[in-house]
């Protein structure tokens, strides 16, 4: 990766959404001013239009609002043209053309995270297959599309998440301060999230998160995700939060539950669920003083079901957590309500 990037790289990771909202509203401007000192027209070479079909194609519909270099509708032909091409197989004079399954083969390494052509080409001859050059393997990942190693790296950590969605949890901490007949307390509650389904479980919040707390927490938890019909729990990811003692943790391992601690000053490794925190807060709890612990669980437990059973979810292309039965298009809509008003839903009546 060129040096120049790393700055920007480094300042992305270390913001929050609304951050990386407005920095991508500033390279916008800057890039419509940049443009504007340049030709009408840019000359692309085969490499940068790939690059550019990559990674465009993971923006989908909403390149639209961005793409400058050139005309969306030619994007879009580009996309066409790539998709024909890789379809369209040429008879070809000379060296006979590689094995269907060799070349599959080649691919299925080139998947490999830091896997480059000479890699590759090692890996082959460590299997006996010594038929086959560097160029080769780099004329195989071509015809496919794929670029050269730095360029095709994906993230490991994504590929972590998509692996263990099924029975993998993350889990946070978060204060609230609250009302109590000795003024202001501030009150601590744990919530874990399932990755695949987006459920939540959220503890009892209290004033003194002990280790022996901690630890009936962590002996609960895999009865409460069994109640919830999901699988048993196999990682939990967390942040290295002093809470999070050596007894939390051995006891999370004696009900078959490991504790994954994530990277120190790493918050974008554990966006889902800090993501739900803001959440919860920004639309429940910032509107409220609760009075004692039993209100603010209240209070949580009532977004909770909201969260569950009313609220579409973006994630999951705005159908809801749970019951995500097709939408019924006839009857009544109607409006309904929980905590004063604040929280609403629409649904239409039998």
């Amino acid at each position: 990766m060129n040096a120049p990037h790393l700055p920007k790289l480094l300042a992305f990771a270390q913001s929050d959404q609304d951050q990386l909202i407005a920095q991508l509203q500033y390279l916008t401007v800057e890039n419509q001013i940049l443009r504007g000192k340049l030709p009408k027209r840019v000359s692309l070479t085969k490499r940068e239009r790939r690059r550019l079909i990559r990674f465009g194609k993971a923006v989908g519909p909403a390149l639209r609002e961005i793409i400058t270099i050139v005309q969306y509708s030619t994007f879009q032909k580009w996309l066409r043209t790539n998709k024909h091409k890789n379809r369209r197989s040429k008879a070809k004079t000379g060296r006979p053309p590689t094995r269907r399954d060799f070349k599959k083969l080649v691919v299925q390494m080139a998947k490999t995270p830091g896997w480059g052509y000479t890699r590759i080409l090692g890996e082959l001859r460590k299997l006996g297959i010594m038929s086959v050059s560097r160029s080769t393997v780099r004329s195989i990942l071509k015809e496919q599309g794929i670029e050269p190693a730095p360029d095709r790296t994906e993230p490991v950590w994504d590929k972590f998440l998509k692996r263990h969605a099924a029975t993998l949890w993350s889990c946070d901490f978060f204060t609230k301060k609250v009302l109590t007949p000795s003024g202001l307390k501030r009150y601590t509650t744990l919530v874990f999230m399932h990755i695949k389904s987006r459920r939540i479980i959220v503890t009892k919040s209290t004033r003194h998160p002990t280790s022996d707390w901690m630890c009936r927490v962590a002996e609960t938890f895999p009865k409460m995700v069994k109640e919830l019909g999901l699988q048993h729990p196999t990682i939990l990811i967390r942040d290295n939060d002093v809470l999070y003692s050596r007894d939390f943790n051995e006891t999370l391992q004696r009900e078959g539950v490991k504790p994954h601690p994530l990277p120190v000053e790493a918050p974008l490794m554990n966006a889902h669920i800090e993501r739900w925190i803001k959440l919860l807060k920004t639309e429940c709890l910032d509107h409220f003083i609760p009075v004692g612990g039993k209100h603010l669980d209240y209070l949580i437990s009532e977004f909770v079901e909201h969260y569950h059973f009313e609220r579409p979810h973006q994630g999951i292309g705005n159908r809801l957590i749970i019951n995500r039965s097709p939408p019924v298009v006839t009857g009544e809509i109607k409006c309904d309500t929980r905590l004063g008003g604040l929280l609403r839903h629409y649904f239409r009546a039998a």
